[in-house]
């Protein structure tokens, strides 16, 4: 099946849009989701109700789903996130509200594992170097792993020790072929799409990923959007500065 992957939509609707527009172009059969629909933007509620009603979908929740929902303590979080957070509370409906209680941080299927941070801790730990991913390995029953949280498109791979630096996003016009064990199951390997809403790798465009399950190949793809208004309702919201600023920037 081909899988549109996607995380960290922070409440960006616009951007969120944009992504969902090109996986139906993308002919996607089914949609995996990393966590973080809301905080930092302005329209929580418009964005969850696009998700759920997404077909043939594998989500999990983020840090900031669950804070929304009283689930994760705000003392972790730093200002500009704990103002979202409290902002975005009473935006929601009762039953957005419902669904993202329902969520848990990890989600593991017969074929696949989604975790919004790391396996081992996912609502919190930013999975970032080749050693973090070769820790949380015996974690993991079913590959591959998808992951969110860090906001960049990275890949790490237990039989390519020197793949997966941060410092190294995908290219969007890479294809990442999965290695596969003797008996056809995928080998070690950890995929983040990056962000659809907030991107942190200086790409100010939405980030998503593209996963086809047959072929074993995943590709990230970047898409402009209309930040500018984004920016205006983040301002009209009343939301910190800061968070209409860093849009421009991609960091």
């Amino acid at each position: 099946m081909i899988y549109g992957v996607f995380s960290d939509v922070h409440s960006n609707l616009e951007a969120l849009k944009v992504v969902l527009d090109f996986f139906e172009e993308a002919g996607v059969g089914g949609y995996i989701c990393c966590g973080d629909l809301v905080g930092y933007g302005p329209d929580p509620e418009e964005c969850v109700e696009l998700i759920r009603a997404l077909p043939k979908l594998s989500l999990v929740g983020g840090n900031h789903d669950l804070a929304v929902v009283g689930r994760l303590d705000l003392d972790w979080f730093n200002q500009y996130a704990r103002a979202s957070v409290l902002w975005t509370r009473p935006k929601l409906s009762a039953a957005s509200r419902l669904y993202l209680e329902g969520l848990s941080a990890r989600l593991e299927t017969k074929h696949l594992t989604i975790a919004h941070g790391t396996p081992r801790n996912p609502p919190e730990e930013y999975l970032l170097s080749q050693a973090q991913f070769l820790d949380n390995i015996p974690s993991v029953k079913s590959w591959p792993l998808f992951v969110g949280h860090s906001h960049m498109p990275l890949i790490f791979r237990a039989d390519d020790p020197a793949g997966g630096r941060p410092e190294g996003p995908f290219i969007e016009d890479v294809e990442e072929v999965l290695g596969r064990g003797p008996d056809g199951s995928f080998l070690p390997v950890a995929l983040n799409p990056g962000s659809v809403g907030q991107p942190r790798d200086q790409d100010r465009r939405a980030s998503c990923g593209v996963f086809d399950s047959k072929a074993g190949t995943f590709r990230v793809f970047r898409l402009p959007y209309d930040v500018r208004a984004v920016q205006a309702k983040i301002r009209a919201a009343g939301l910190p500065e800061y968070l209409a600023l860093r849009l421009d920037y991609g960091q």
